[in-house]
Formats: C-alpha cells, sequence, structure tokens
C-alpha cells in the first residue's frame, strides 16, 4: 500500500518509476539496470529494524553516481547521522516528506531537461525542448514479488540451432538446439538476466533453473527429431541436493534420454559449496549428461573452471566472433582455443555467428560447431522444425538434409 502510494504521488511526466516490495528485488535491479534515483524506507521488512539501511550501503558502495533519498518514520539525530555518512542525499520524514520528496525530483527532472536542451543546441545548433518528456505521462513499474511470478509459470523458450561449420550456405546440419528462455514483455522479470539476478539474491536459482529448464525441454519435444539439446544452468544450482533427481524427473517426463542432454554452465554465480558442486556434477556425468562451458573468455576465472570442469563443449563468447574475418588478433586467440580444446578432447562452439565470413574462417581455424543469427534466429520448436535453413540427415537419401521435423509423423 505504501509503495503504491508513494508511486502515485511521484508520478509525472518525465519520470519513469520502478517499484519493489522486497529488498532483493531492488538489488537486483541495480545490478542489472541504470538508475539515476534510489527512493527507500529505512523499515522495509515485516520483521522490523531499518533493513534499508542495508540497500543505502549497497547503492553509495556500488553506484556512487546514484542519488539515494530516504523517506522514512524513523527520523533521529542518530538516523540523520548515520545516513549521511552512508551517502545519502537527503533524509525526508512522512508525510510532509512526500511533497519535499516530489519537488526534489521536479527540480531533477528540471536540471536534466536543462541539460539535455544546451547538448542538442551545442551539436545542433537549434532549441531543444525544456520538457523532453512533457507528452509523458510517467511510466510505472512494479516488480512482483518473485516467488509470486515463479508460481505463475509465464517463462516459454525458442530454440537456436547449434550447427556443424562446413562450406557452403543454408541449409545448415543440425548438432544440437539451445533452449533460450522468454519471460513476458509487460513484466521487468521477463528478462531473463534480470530474473538470474533477482533468484540469486533471494537463494532461489534453483527453481529458477528448474522452469527455464521444463520450457526448453517442452519446445524441443517439438521438433520432431532426436537433437542434443543444450540448457543453460547456473552453477550454484548443482549445490541443491534434489537437482539430479528433478533434473531427471523433468527430462523423463519430456521423453528424452540424459544422453542427449548438455548442461551449459557459466561463471556468473560464485560456487559457495564447491564439495556439494562437485558431488552433483558427479552424478550428473554417472546418468550421461553432458557439460559444456558457457560464455568462455568473458571474466577473469574461465580457465580455472575450464580445469575444473573437464568440460565435453567449450562454447566461446561471441565477443571473439564479431569481425573475426577482419582482426588477425583475435584469430590467434580464438584458433589458439580451438587447439587446445582439441587436445583436451573437448568440442568447441562459437556463439553470435552473424556473418558468412566469419562462419568459413571459424572453420579454417578449427572450430567445431557454430551458433548465431547467420544460421538461424532463435524460434519456438514447431517454426524450427519446418525450418528451410536448418535439417538433419535425410532419412532416405544420404548426403541431403530434411527438415528438422521431416521424421515426425505428427509433423
Amino acid at each position: 500500500m505504501v509503495v503504491d502510494t508513494l508511486a502515485v504521488w511521484l508520478r509525472m511526466p518525465g519520470v519513469h518509476l520502478t517499484t519493489c516490495l522486497e529488498i532483493e528485488a531492488a538489488e537486483a535491479l541495480l545490478s542489472s539496470f541504470r538508475f539515476d534515483v534510489v527512493v527507500t524506507d529505512l523499515s522495509v521488512s515485516q520483521l522490523g529494524g531499518l533493513e534499508g539501511m542495508r540497500l543505502i550501503r549497497f547503492v553509495t558502495a556500488n553506484f556512487p553516481d546514484t542519488t539515494v533519498y530516504v523517506l522514512s518514520g524513523y527520523v533521529d539525530e542518530g538516523v540523520r547521522s548515520l545516513c549521511s555518512v552512508l551517502g545519502v542525499t537527503s533524509v525526508l520524514e512522512k508525510p510532509e516528506g512526500l511533497a519535499q520528496l516530489r519537488n526534489l525530483l521536479l527540480e531533477r527532472r528540471s536540471a536534466n531537461a536543462a541539460n539535455a536542451a544546451n547538448g542538442a543546441n551545442a551539436a545542433n545548433g537549434e532549441t531543444a525542448s525544456a520538457s523532453p518528456g512533457a507528452e509523458d505521462t510517467g511510466e510505472v513499474q512494479q516488480v512482483e514479488r518473485l516467488e509470486d511470478f515463479l508460481a505463475a509459470n509465464t517463462i516459454r523458450s525458442v530454440l537456436q540451432p547449434v550447427v556443424k561449420l562446413r562450406e557452403g550456405g543454408a541449409p545448415f546440419e543440425v548438432f544440437g538446439v539451445e533452449g533460450l528462455a522468454r519471460g513476458p514483455t509487460t513484466s521487468v522479470l521477463g528478462s531473463p538476466s534480470f530474473l538470474l539476478a533477482y533468484a540469486a539474491f533471494k537463494e532461489l536459482l534453483f527453481d529458477a533453473d528448474m522452469i527455464c529448464i521444463r520450457a526448453a525441454l517442452s519446445e524441443v519435444r517439438h521438433l520432431g527429431s532426436a537433437v542434443t539439446t543444450f540448457l543453460n544452468v547456473q552453477p550454484r544450482s548443482l549445490t541443491n541436493p534434489e537437482f539430479t533427481a528433478t533434473l531427471c524427473d523433468a527430462v523423463l517426463a519430456a521423453g528424452m534420454v540424459e544422453t542427449r542432454i548438455v548442461l551449459e554452465l557459466t561463471e556468473q554465480q560464485t560456487i559457495v559449496n564447491p564439495r556439494a558442486f562437485a558431488a552433483t556434477l558427479h552424478r550428473l556425468r554417472e546418468r550421461g549428461f553432458r557439460i559444456a562451458l558457457d560464455d568462455y573468455g568473458e571474466g577473469s576465472s574461465n580457465l580455472n573452471l575450464f580445469q575444473t570442469l573437464r568440460p565435453d563443449f567449450l562454447k566461446i563468447s561471441g565477443t571473439f566472433c564479431r569481425g573475426l574475418a577482419r582482426d588477425p588478433f583475435k584469430q590467434i586467440i580464438v584458433q589458439s582455443t580451438a587447439e587446445m580444446a582439441a587436445r583436451a578432447g573437448t568440442a568447441t562452439v562459437m556463439e553470435a555467428v552473424e556473418t558468412s565470413e566469419d562462419a568459413e574462417i571459424l572453420r579454417f581455424l578449427g572450430i567445431d560447431y557454430g551458433q548465431g543469427y547467420f544460421f538461424s534466429e532463435p524460434l519456438p520448436g514447431r517454426e524450427l522444425a519446418s525450418s528451410p535453413r536448418v535439417g538433419i540427415a535425410h532419412p532416405e537419401h544420404p548426403g541431403k538434409l530434411a527438415p528438422l521435423g521431416a521424421t515426425s509423423p505428427s509433423s
């Protein structure tokens, strides 16, 4: 009720508000998107206490350019002093602080408009509107509680093929597909990166991962062909003792087998229980699951993770593919990575392949598979099954390719 009241009071043209009901949602938002201002109470928990101080410290320590306003009914000199030390811009007391807060945002909006006008004048020699958001009634978007969002089960999946690199153009021979989660565009939680960040703060990564995995497996059933399926998993999910059994049940329910599943792991989340992670990894391999290290080349510990995981597949970050055909230095990196992986018995996949030039140079450099818009955009299972751009070995004509759904009686 308080959040809704605050949103109504602060709604104005040129100001876009995102409201949260939990500290974890705010922390995840700040980690995923840029905000000019953070407004928080000091008591933000049903348990009482001044937990808002935790959010304030998170913002001022990690995002020093973000202005912090505190609006609270619990204000005394001790609170004001502590907020000042933490870097809070203004401490406002309810209820009169509402009007003060609105005035502060109006002043900030006017200053931003003036700066934008000056920038436009300097760049174009034209007169810019003093209120660029004047026609905007002000957007208010509330982040629902994570548990409620997960329970609604609105996550779906699209599939992007992983193809064998060879000479020539389409159709390309499919080796496998990667399931990519998609959420409702009407929700901030529709962004998979934000969803997982929020889940990490709430220690619900396992639940979020399983919802995305089930959505991907559901789409694969529509392909009509048995292909290797790459599923994204956060390493921290593997520390859950129920992960292996739950995953096996999901694979069985989808009518698939473990040997056709490749789990893509990244280093986005710190593994807090290495022993449990290693035990789960061992159980998964015993069941026939294969492992891929995703986004190789991003972050600082990928080589360590490569050594720890001993993956079956190495998926190289697409940043090394952009402009690859014209960048000799990138070619050296990609070729040396391909050679290292080959000597370790690991197959390589280059992500984000967008041009025929780059696809051809990848084959020359020793990369095994490619994935990206040059081959196919991510599509729902039924659409990918009939796509003329990709196919599998024709069941009746060796050497020719047939659409993925050609072997399915129902397709």
